[in-house]
């Protein structure tokens, strides 16, 4: 941003009593931004998977704390300052709601061990992340390290189909992380409105083909999975993609038109195990005699049977829920069966279920808070070719929450990092707008306050 167009800023906001200053840390942090970098792709492409000594290195250890202790050099020589952003503080109050919860857990030191290594890692990164992703460039840099990493993971899973692990003709892939077995088909969903908003504004053949070739080996190594919620993730985030993102733009539509094709291509050449699977979402338990099928429908049922506990269990403990990860340990007490230590496949009850309904709430509100602030990005910049990239990426990002909204009822991901990645992109393309025209004159404070 130019010394003129701060010094504009600055008095629009001043004229109207609410100052807003132009961030420093857009020339601050970068060292905390760069290790981050280096993490995301650590977590997504998890290079460990395909080559073992390489977990000897700790790599998303190492460079989580490399983030953490740039960013607090650069706070403590006042290079940066802390945006206490309303998604921080809901975080903030859901931090410190699963901690009281500890107390009343069914198992304390495993909530306990769920809050300390998981949670508070995500709580970590997640601050980390609101605070340096302050421009387009460093969004754009992040969703480019998280589509490729998911290109070479799918890819190579897919190529080298005898190193990737298979269970029951199913491919489970290499990775232990988001992008393998179930998980895939939300995290091909949470990143399908990115992939089509970088077509529209990357004009690059070259980065033009690596984004075809990550939807193309995300879709076909889906379609290997024959997960049914993955799939109907996926679907709902291509629709989602073509009503928000690609709306109002020529060439989006002729890329939304591509997606679709490539969608229904791979679906055509499903394998067996696929259509056998599908075929469970409307079919009659009695009528599946294939082990396969047989096995497709116990999976349905057992989902579904989850799916009730934990509702049951939110009723029967409202408020702080049974602990932190302590779902499995009482629907396998209770039962007393092996196949009843699962999780709920569900993120919304798991966290209703284990931390009570005003954590549940505030999980929900969080996302309700981004959604309408991408809403209002959208809205408030103007198209033209200075806003385009900042408006796509919100546009994405709305559709990123709202399909992972939907594919939540499917897994169970609620303290883990991935899903609070498009929530921190929310923030920081609201970084990116207060330094963005809006029809042709810079905005008011009032259009900026998120």
């Amino acid at each position: 941003m130019s010394g003129a167009t701060s010094f504009a800023l600055n008095q629009v906001c001043r004229e109207q009593d609410k100052p807003v200053r132009v961030p420093i840390e857009r020339y601050g942090a970068q060292w905390a931004y760069g290790f981050l970098w280096l993490f995301t792709v650590a977590v997504y492409a998890r290079p460990e998977d395909i080559f073992p000594p390489v977990a000897h290195l700790h790599l998303t250890f190492v460079f989580g704390c490399c983030a953490g202790l740039a960013f607090l050099a650069a706070l403590l020589f006042r290079h940066v300052h802390i945006h206490w952003t309303k998604e921080l503080r809901i975080m903030l109050l859901l931090t410190a709601w699963y901690a009281i919860g500890v107390l009343f857990a069914l198992w304390r030191g495993g909530s306990a061990q769920i809050l300390a290594q998981v949670w508070l890692k995500t709580l970590v990164i997640f601050f980390l992340l609101t605070q340096t992703l302050v421009t387009r460039e460093r969004i754009r840099l992040l969703l480019w390290a998280i589509i490729l990493s998911e290109l070479v993971v799918t890819g190579y899973s897919v190529l080298d189909s005898s190193a990737a692990a298979w269970t029951g003709g199913r491919l489970a892939g290499l990775n232990q992380g988001i992008l393998g077995w179930n998980f895939l088909g939300i995290a091909a969903a949470i990143t399908i409105p990115y992939i089509g908003a970088l077509f529209v504004v990357q004009r690059s053949l070259l980065r033009s083909c690596l984004l075809a070739g990550a939807c193309l080996s995300m879709l076909w190594m889906l379609i290997l999975t024959a997960s049914r919620g993955g799939l109907l993730s996926v679907v709902f985030s291509v629709a989602l993609t073509l009503l928000l993102v690609f709306r109002g733009s020529f060439r989006g539509r002729l890329i939304g038109v591509g997606i679709v094709g490539a969608l229904a291509l791979v679906i055509s050449m499903a394998p067996s195990v696929f259509w056998q699977r599908l075929d469970t979402v409307w079919g009659s338990a009695d009528i599946y005699t294939d082990k396969v099928a047989a096995s497709a429908q116990e999976s349905a049922e057992d989902h579904v049977a989850v799916l009730v506990r934990s509702i049951q269990y939110t009723l029967d403990h409202p408020i702080f829920g049974l602990g932190l990860g302590n779902f499995q340990v009482a629907s396998g007490t209770d039962l007393r069966r092996p196949d009843a230590w699962m999780g709920t496949h569900n993120t919304f009850t798991q966290i209703s279920s284990e931390a009570g309904l005003p954590a549940l709430f505030l999980f929900a509100g969080l996302l309700i808070t981004a959604v309408r602030s991408m809403a209002r990005v959208d809205k408030v910049l103007a198209v033209n070719q200075e806003t385009l990239e900042t408006r796509m990426m919100a546009r994405a990002t709305l559709a990123s929450l709202l399909a992972f909204a939907f594919g939540a009822f499917f897994v169970h991901l609620a303290y883990e990092y991935f899903c609070f990645y498009p929530l921190a992109i929310a923030v920081g393309v609201q970084h990116a707008s207060r330094q963005m025209p809006s029809e042709g004159k810079l905005p008011t404070a009032k259009q900026l306050a998120v």
